[in-house]
């Protein structure tokens, strides 16, 4: 017998034995994936048995950004029918306020400060929606960081917050200008850091329940003016409070 028919089948019994390995390897379990995944799903949902949210939001305060987001999905101010976020209505939780005795203690209290410039508030369907211009609060365009008057006017609206428990979505969105340079690389990563921001002080400094808190970035996929004129540019680039009403949850 020739030497080479011995190399040559010892090679052929090996290839047999490794696709045998690979077929068995291959062959999943379905009771045992299965298993696997509903135990994976118990463990890292907090609400077991619902879906967990699927619109890549950042979700509380612990950051990224929980969007949410994020990444970040877009809820548009003011029109719940696009909003990927939408909240559910149940009954009022213990603690929560009208969303018009909300609006009022803001603004008396933005006014005795004298910030009343640089927020606008408005109720929608919503919510109550604190606009702030991210040109007047953030030290930079491109920034992520609150400067002097961002942590005054946060603060100050914390000041009215703390005494309630309504959800509050932090909304960061911005024009539709190519970043170019600097650390962030898109406008959805610098909205989502400039809502971020806001997230943190609100519960680090001010001392809100970060439970009640949802960071969301939406980069400028939601201006509210065409992004045509530098001025409407900059009221592109702002950061939304959003006071949930009673009976309206976070997802």
């Amino acid at each position: 017998m020739e030497r080479w028919l011995l190399t040559y089948s010892d090679m052929i019994t090996l290839l047999l034995a490794l696709f045998i390995v690979l077929f068995a390897v291959s062959t999943i379990n379905q009771k045992k994936f299965e298993a696997l995944a509903l135990g994976l799903r118990e463990t890292f949902n907090p609400n077991p048995g619902l879906l967990p949210s699927s619109n890549g939001l950042l979700q509380n305060a612990s950051l990224i950004p929980t969007a949410g987001s994020q990444t970040a999905s877009a809820t548009q101010p003011g029109n719940s029918s696009q909003s990927s976020t939408a909240s559910s209505s149940t009954s009022a939780s213990p603690g929560q306020q009208p969303l018009s005795t909300i609006d009022q203690q803001i603004q008396a209290a933005l006014a005795a400060k004298g910030l009343s410039g640089l927020a606008t508030e408005t109720i929608s369907k919503q919510g109550l929606v604190v606009q702030i211009l991210s040109d007047k609060v953030f030290y930079a365009i491109d920034s992520a960081s609150l400067g002097p008057a961002g942590d005054e006017v946060v603060d100050t609206i914390a000041s009215v917050l703390r005494t309630d428990t309504n959800a509050i979505d932090v909304e960061g969105f911005t024009d539709d200008e190519p970043i170019i340079g600097g650390p962030y690389t898109t406008n959805t990563e610098l909205s989502a850091m400039r809502a971020v921001n806001v997230v943190v002080r609100l519960y680090k400094v001010d001392g809100i329940n970060h439970n009640r808190l949802v960071a969301l970035g939406f980069g400028s996929t939601h201006p509210v003016a065409p992004n045509t004129t530098p001025a409407n540019m900059a009221r592109n680039r702002r950061v939304d409070i959003v006071i949930l009403g009673p009976g309206q949850q976070q997802p």
